[in-house]
C-alpha cells in the first residue's frame, strides 16, 4: 500500500499540470482505497487468525480489483497525454505494479487475476491511444500471462505446501497420541490389544467410551465388540484381519439421537519389525462434529431452475434426520395436466410455472420444512420434527388448494393441479430409497384415484407395488405363451331378452398368478407398452369369433393409448378386411378419459372409425370428466350407463332420475342404450321402465368362451360347475321375465 501511495504522488506531480480536477479525483480515490486498507492493516496488525471467511476473500477480491482498474485508469488516460519522462513513469509503474501485485495476491488467485488483468487492459488502451504498434501491446499480453500463469502457480504450490504441512501435522498429532497416555478430560482414547482381541492398555476414558467398567476391560475383545454394536465396520475387520494399519476410519454407533462416532486409527504392533498380533490404536470421538457435518448436509445443494433443493440435497438431508433419529414426513408432490402447459405454451412457460410453485411451496414451507424438486414437473418437502403447526394431511390439503390457484404470466392465465403422497419418516424406515420408494407410491395412488387428492402410504400399498411389478414381469411372457383368450358376455334387448351382441373380455389365466383380473392386467400393460400389443390380440380374435355368431355384433374395449397410436384406425381396417366382417358388426368401445389430454385428436380418431363403418360406444358414461359438449362434436352410436347408477336404481330416486335423463338424451341425440351390470329382476324391471334398449349383466349371462356362448345361445343346457358355466339363465327360460305392468308407480 505504501507503495501504491508513492506511486500515486509520482504521477500527480508529474502530471498536475494536464492532470486538472479529474487528477484530483483519481488522486483521492487511490489514497481511499489506500487508506482502508492501511486502516485494516494497522487494527489486525500482531493477530493470527485461525480462519479466514469466505467474505473476507471477496473484500480482498473487490480491493484487488479497485487497485488494478484505478491504475488502468491512470495509464490509459495520462499516457497518450504525457511527455516522455511521464510515459516512462508510468510505464515503469504499471510494469512494477503488474508483477508485484500478482505475485503479492497469489495466494488469492482472483483477486491476483483481477488486478492484473484490469492493470492490463488499461496499459492497452493506453498504447492503442497513443497510436504505438502492436507489437508493444502483445508483448504486454504475453507479460500479463506469464505473471498470471506463475502467479497461480505459485498459489497452488503454496496451497499445496499448507495441505501438506497439515496432514503432517495431524500424523504428528496422531503418533503423539500413540506415545502418551491422554489425559482424564481428552476427548480420544488410547487402546492396545493382544493377538486375541483382548484389551491390554486400559484406561479410564477408554472404558467411558465404550460405556464398560473400568474393572470389565480386561474381558472386552474390541474385534468383537466393534462387530456387535458398530454400523458398517467391514472396512475396520478387514483390516484387522489383513494386519494393514488404518487411520481415520468412521464407525457409527447407535442410531437416533443417542448414536455416537468415532474415527480410529491404529497399526500392528512390531517387534524387530516382525508382527506380534497385538494392535495400538486410538479412538477419537468425532460425534460432535459429524452431527454438525449432517446438519449441513440438509442444506447442500439446489435445482438451478427453482433455487430448491434438489434430489440428492433431498435425499442427504432425509438420511442426515434418519442418522439423527429425528422423526418427519416426506411429502412428494407432482403436478397434473402439466405437460400440456409445455405443449401448448411452450418451455420456457412452463419453466415460468415451475418457479411459481416453486415460491408458493416456499411461502407454504415452515421452520425445519425443505422443499425439494425432484425433477420434471416433481416436487417435495421433507418435514423433520414433532410436532410442526400443519399436520402432514392438513399441509398437503394446503398444498393442492395453493398450487390449484390459476398463475397469471403476462396475458396467459394457467392452471395447473397437483397430487400429493406422503410418506413417514421414522425407525420403522431402513433407508432413504425405501422413504422415496413409499412416497412415490403413495402419490401413483393419488393420481389412480383421480388426481388432486393426498394419499398417506401404508404397507398394503407396498404389497399392491410388489404385485404389480410381478404381473408387469408376467405380461410379456403371457403374451408370447398364448395365455390370453376372450370371454363373450351377452347383451340382450330390454324388452323382449332377445340377444342383439356380445362384449368381448380379455382373461388371463397365469400357471402360477392364477386367474388375473383386468383391472390389474391393463394398466400393467398401458404402463409398460404391451397395450398395443394385447389390444390388437383382442381386436383380431374378436372379429374371427363375429364370424361364428352371424347377425350379433361384438363389443371390443379401447384403451387411449391403444386408440392414439398413430396406425390404429389403420389397423381396424386391416383386421375387418382379414376377417370379411361387416364394419357394422364392430363396436369399439372407449371411456370419458380418452377426452381429457386431447380431445381434438381423439375426436379425429373417432371420425375416422365411423367412416369406416365401425360402431363406437361410450363406456361407463357419467363417471368420468368429460363435458356433454362431446357428445355433439361425435355422436356415439352407444351410451353404456355405468353399473355404479343400476346398483342404485332399485334404492335412491335421484340415480333412477340420473339414468332416466341419460335414457331420454340418447335418445335425442339417435343414440342407443346400454345398462351395465344388472344382476336382480328388481334392476331389470327399473331399467325396462326407464326405457333403456340393451341389458347386460350376471342376471342374463356371465362371460364364457366362445363355444359356451354357441351353447348358450342355441338354448342348449350347460354343463359343469356353477363357476364354470358362467350363466345365470338361458334364452328358453327368459320368458321368466316377462314385464310387469308397473314398477315402483311407473307405468310401463
Amino acid at each position: 500500500m505504501s507503495s501504491n501511495l508513492i506511486g500515486g504522488m509520482l504521477i500527480w506531480l508529474s502530471m498536475s499540470e494536464v492532470a486538472g480536477a479529474l487528477g484530483l479525483l483519481w488522486l483521492a480515490a487511490l489514497l481511499m482505497l489506500v487508506g482502508v486498507s492501511l486502516f485494516r492493516w494497522w487494527n489486525g496488525r500482531g493477530r493470527q487468525p485461525a480462519a479466514v471467511s469466505a467474505r473476507a476473500f471477496r473484500l480482498a477480491t473487490w480491493h484487488a480489483a479497485s487497485l488494478g482498474l484505478c491504475w488502468g485508469l491512470a495509464a490509459a488516460w495520462w499516457f497518450p497525454m504525457a511527455p516522455p519522462m511521464g510515459q516512462l513513469l508510468i510505464t515503469a509503474l504499471v510494469a512494477g505494479f503488474l508483477a508485484a501485485g500478482a505475485f503479492a495476491l497469489a495466494m488469492l488467485p482472483w483477486a491476483s487475476l483481477a488486478h492484473t488483468w484490469l492493470l492490463t487492459v488499461g496499459a492497452l488502451v493506453a498504447l492503442w491511444r497513443a497510436g504505438d504498434g502492436p507489437l508493444l501491446a502483445l508483448l504486454l499480453i504475453g507479460n500479463a500471462v506469464a505473471v498470471s500463469l506463475a502467479a497461480m502457480a505459485l498459489s497452488r504450490q503454496a496451497t499445496a505446501l499448507r495441505r501438506g504441512r497439515l496432514r503432517q501435522a495431524h500424523e504428528q498429532q496422531v503418533a503423539a497420541l500413540l506415545l502418551r497416555d491422554f489425559e482424564e478430560n481428552s476427548s480420544d482414547a488410547l487402546w492396545e490389544t493382544d493377538a486375541h482381541g483382548a484389551l491390554v492398555y486400559r484406561s479410564p476414558r477408554l472404558a467411558a467410551l465404550l460405556g464398560v467398567a473400568e474393572k470389565e476391560l480386561g474381558d472386552v475383545r474390541l474385534p468383537r465388540w466393534f462387530a456387535a454394536r458398530a454400523q458398517q465396520s467391514g472396512a475396520l475387520l478387514a483390516a484387522w484381519a489383513l494386519g494393514q494399519p488404518f487411520q481415520d476410519l468412521k464407525l457409527q454407533l447407535g442410531r437416533g439421537e443417542a448414536a455416537r462416532w468415532w474415527a480410529i486409527s491404529a497399526k500392528p504392533i512390531l517387534v524387530e519389525d516382525l508382527p506380534t498380533g497385538g494392535w495400538r490404536g486410538v479412538i477419537a470421538d468425532i460425534t460432535e462434529a459429524q452431527r454438525f457435518e449432517n446438519q449441513l448436509r440438509m442444506q447442500a445443494e439446489q435445482d438451478s431452475l427453482t433455487g430448491l433443493a434438489n434430489r440428492r440435497a433431498l435425499m442427504n438431508a432425509a438420511q442426515a434426520a434418519m442418522s439423527l433419529g429425528r422423526p418427519g414426513w416426506l411429502l412428494s408432490i407432482d403436478l397434473d395436466h402439466f405437460k400440456a402447459i409445455n405443449d401448448g405454451s411452450g418451455h420456457s412457460t412452463g419453466d415460468e410455472v415451475l418457479r411459481v410453485i416453486a415460491g408458493r411451496l416456499l411461502a407454504l414451507a415452515e421452520e425445519g420444512d425443505i422443499v425439494g424438486r425432484l425433477g420434471g414437473d416433481e416436487f417435495a418437502m421433507l418435514r423433520v420434527g414433532e410436532s410442526p403447526a400443519r399436520p402432514p394431511q392438513a399441509m398437503a390439503a394446503l398444498i393442492i388448494d395453493k398450487i390449484n390457484q390459476p398463475i397469471e404470466l403476462g396475458a396467459k392465465r394457467l392452471h395447473v393441479g397437483a397430487s400429493v403422497g406422503l410418506a413417514r419418516l421414522d425407525a420403522s424406515v431402513a433407508n432413504v430409497e425405501d422413504l422415496m420408494v413409499n412416497a412415490d407410491l403413495a402419490l401413483y395412488d393419488a393420481k389412480r384415484s383421480g388426481r388432486g387428492r393426498c394419499v398417506v402410504y401404508a404397507s398394503p400399498l407396498g404389497e399392491a407395488s410388489r404385485r404389480m411389478h410381478t404381473v408387469e414381469q408376467a405380461l410379456r411372457e403371457g403374451l408370447e405363451q398364448h395365455q390370453f383368450e376372450l370371454h363373450f358376455q351377452p347383451k340382450v334387448d330390454a324388452v323382449s331378452l332377445q340377444a342383439m351382441g356380445v362384449e368381448a373380455l380379455m382373461r388371463w389365466e397365469h400357471p402360477v398368478l392364477g386367474s388375473v383380473s383386468p383391472g390389474e392386467f391393463i394398466p400393467a400393460a398401458e404402463r409398460s407398452g404391451l397395450i398395443r400389443e394385447l389390444g390388437a390380440l383382442a381386436l383380431q380374435q374378436a372379429c374371427f369369433a363375429a364370424r361364428e355368431l352371424p347377425g350379433l355384433s361384438v363389443a371390443v374395449n379401447v384403451s387411449p393409448l391403444q386408440l392414439m397410436e398413430p396406425g390404429f384406425v389403420e389397423s381396424v381396417e386391416r383386421v375387418l378386411v382379414r376377417t370379411g366382417i361387416g364394419p357394422s358388426l364392430l363396436h369399439l368401445e372407449v371411456t370419458e378419459s380418452l377426452m381429457l389430454e386431447d380431445p381434438q385428436a381423439a375426436l379425429r380418431r373417432l371420425h375416422a372409425l365411423r367412416e369406416l363403418g365401425v360402431q363406437v360406444a361410450l363406456d361407463d358414461f357419467g363417471t368420468g370428466f368429460s363435458s356433454l359438449s362431446y357428445l355433439r362434436a361425435f355422436p356415439f352410436h352407444t351410451l353404456k350407463i355405468d353399473r355404479s347408477f343400476v346398483r342404485s336404481l332399485t334404492e335412491h330416486a335421484d340415480a333412477r332420475a340420473i339414468v332416466n335423463t341419460i335414457v331420454r338424451m340418447a335418445g335425442v341425440l339417435g343414440m342407443r342404450t346400454v345398462a351395465e351390470g344388472i344382476e336382480t329382476e328388481r334392476e331389470l324391471a327399473v331399467v325396462r321402465a326407464i326405457r333403456c334398449d340393451e341389458v347386460q349383466g350376471y342376471l342374463v349371462a356371465r362371460p364364457m368362451p366362445l363355444a359356451r356362448l354357441q351353447d348358450w345361445l342355441a338354448g342348449r343346457p350347460l354343463t359343469g360347475p356353477i363357476d364354470d358355466v358362467d350363466s345365470r339363465i338361458t334364452p328358453w327360460r327368459l320368458s321368466q321375465f316377462s314385464p310387469p305392468t308397473t314398477v315402483f308407480g311407473v307405468d310401463f
